[in-house]
């Protein structure tokens, strides 16, 4: 008897599961966990650690399955360079760099794509001057790249060293954002080196950050086909900038704990990017910190990524952000004045955010991407210290068709009202 009624019950809860409808995406964009959640969770970690531990001593080679556990390129010296960009009009090959230290911020990046065409930009920003734009942003297609450099129209980075060294310089025109009609000329040299081992995004997040990402997504054929088509390589590392300048001739010389990053793959859509908020922190007792959440609904709609690293070269990877996309700058406007928490190791840190400059520029020809970079300064369990935020979000808009690229009086224009 108490057999028969056990089995029922079972029986019971088994089509109260199967009958019961799983919660609906949140503003019909960010995934929720679902009825299946946990059964999913324990699925993929099995194929997760498999994967894993499958690779452990086999080298991925270029092109190969790469994420969930495997990395791309295992050479450091094949990874830490130009990367040969793939047949995909939309093929891309990206790097960023991030300085700052008492109010002083440097930034430049640029994305490799075909044809010689790049996107990238330069910031400045002086306690008592404000924030310096390269030319042309809000936009940052600039043409004449090399089919090996990072770069054109002025902005150059260059690797030195695997893993160990960058070169970075610029020579041009920037302008005043708090006074758009006042231009300067700027020639920028720096010299990046490394302070800690680099981070693998594809072989070193936190598995249950990834774990958690994936489970939380409806589960279908196409699905996974999507998982693979979409993926993008990219690893981190901090380190340290020396830097010489001058803006109309007056001569600064700066050393900054810096950030970089390295990103590539067979294509990279921007239009598959619903939103992000990355958090680059250099705190005054060395502790350094990249951590923010990612939703792209082909792929994850909520994975939590980063990496902290301390000043005694130990690196660990972002177990958890509590920070939520949808009740931060969900509109269209990001927050200028919030905080979050995340653990990295044994340590659980909270953020407070206050934004001293936000700039926005755009990305792809089309503008397919809004960047609103805020250069920040942080508290961190008490520790003060600057970075950058970036949130990105897709922009449906478009460039204006009106407006030719090569109208940098437009911008400036532009960039001041935003």
């Amino acid at each position: 008897m108490f057999g028969l009624v056990t089995a029922a019950l079972v029986v019971l809860l088994f089509y109260y599961f199967w009958a019961k409808k799983d919660p609906p995406p949140i503003f019909g964009v960010y995934s929720v966990e679902g009825k299946w959640y946990y059964v999913k969770y324990a699925v993929f970690y099995c194929v997760y650690h498999f994967r894993k531990w499958a690779n452990t001593y086999r080298t991925a080679g270029v092109g190969g399955s790469a994420g969930q556990g495997v990395r791309a390129i295992a050479d450091p010296g094949l990874l830490d360079r130009a990367q040969p960009l793939s047949d995909h009009a939309k093929a891309f090959d990206a790097v960023f760099f991030i300085s700052s230290a008492d109010g002083t911020y440097v930034v430049m990046g640029c994305e490799r794509r075909p044809l010689g065409m790049c996107n990238a930009l330069f910031y400045i920003a002086l306690p008592g001057k404000g924030l310096l734009c390269s030319r042309k942003i809000p936009d940052t297609v600039l043409f004449g790249a090399g089919n090996e450099e990072f770069g054109a129209e002025g902005i150059k980075i260059s690797p030195v060293k695997p893993m160990e060294k960058w070169a970075l310089s610029y020579k041009g025109e920037m302008w005043y954002q708090n006074d758009p009609s006042k231009v300067v000329n700027v020639e920028f040299s720096g010299e990046w080196s490394a302070t800690s081992r680099y981070f693998d995004f594809d072989g070193e997040l936190h598995p249950a950050a990834v774990i958690r990402s994936i489970a939380r997504e409806p589960w279908t054929k196409d699905y996974f086909e999507r998982l693979k088509t979409a993926h993008q390589s990219h690893y981190e590392q901090f380190g340290t900038l020396k830097c010489k300048f001058t803006i109309d001739e007056e001569q600064f010389d700066l050393e900054l704990p810096s950030f970089r990053d390295h990103s590539f793959g067979d294509k990279r859509d921007w239009s598959l990017m619903h939103r992000y908020a990355f958090h680059h922190i250099f705190l005054q007792n060395g502790v350094s910190a990249s951590v923010g959440v990612i939703c792209q609904p082909c792929t994850a709609t909520n994975l939590e990524a980063g990496v902290v690293a301390l000043p005694s070269g130990e690196v660990y990877p972002v177990e958890w952000v509590d920070l939520k996309l949808y009740q931060h700058g969900e509109g269209g406007t990001a927050p200028r004045d919030y905080g979050f928490r995340f653990k990295a190791g044994d340590t659980e840190y909270t953020v407070q955010v206050l934004v001293e400059y936000e700039s926005v520029h755009y990305v792809s020809e089309e503008w397919e991407a809004k960047m609103t970079e805020r250069f920040c300064r942080f508290v961190v369990n008490g520790v003060p210290g600057n970075g950058v935020s970036e949130f990105h979000y897709r922009h449906r808009e478009g460039r204006p068709e009106h407006v030719a690229a090569s109208d940098p009086i437009w911008y400036r224009k532009m960039c001041h009202k935003i």
